[in-house]
């Protein structure tokens, strides 16, 4: 139970941080407070919006709890970041069953709105900047070894200089 709360812990950390960092980049490169309101976003002002950090939280569980069972395909491979971008990325943007900006559903769906191309485009690298970075982010901090009480590196249960480097593979 320990290891599936540090783990979900770790990706949902993670996932967190990185939507943030992104979404504060995005917005500023790409001006959203001038677009998303033309494409039937809430103003970046609306206090949902503020809170989208905190829902969040919800959303890393969510990728937490899904890279938890398919751990196994990433977990032991040198860039196992990459298999949980494949992932996420195939399913949760390019193949998403909703008709999501970016989607194959939106394209086939969807009939052009002529969006700002700083909004579709900057959205779609907001997207999948955010994702590699997680997948990264995640990726190498549940494969980096727990500190034990000690605190100092290189100690294990097993004794001083048992464990493993702390430069993981990912």
């Amino acid at each position: 139970m320990k290891e599936k709360l540090a783990f979900g812990t770790k990706v949902t950390v993670a996932h967190v941080l990185t939507y943030i960092l992104c979404g504060m980049l995005a917005m500023t490169l790409f001006d959203y407070q001038s677009t998303v309101e033309s494409i039937g976003m809430r103003p970046l002002d609306d206090p949902i919006v503020g809170l989208a950090p905190v829902f969040q939280i919800a959303r890393g569980a969510l990728f937490a709890l899904v890279l938890w069972l398919i751990r196994p395909a990433f977990m032991e491979r040198k860039h196992g970041w990459l298999v949980v971008w494949a992932v996420v990325a195939i399913v949760g943007i390019f193949n998403t069953p909703a008709t999501s900006p970016g989607s194959i559903e939106a394209l086939i769906y969807l009939e052009p709105t002529g969006e700002p191309l700083n909004t579709s485009i900057g959205g779609t690298l907001e997207i999948l900047a955010q994702t590699l970075l997680f997948s990264v982010a995640a990726t190498w901090w549940v494969k980096r070894p727990a500190r034990h009480a000690s605190g100092a590196p290189g100690s294990s249960p097993a004794g001083p200089g048992t464990a493993k480097s702390s430069d993981p593979k990912f």
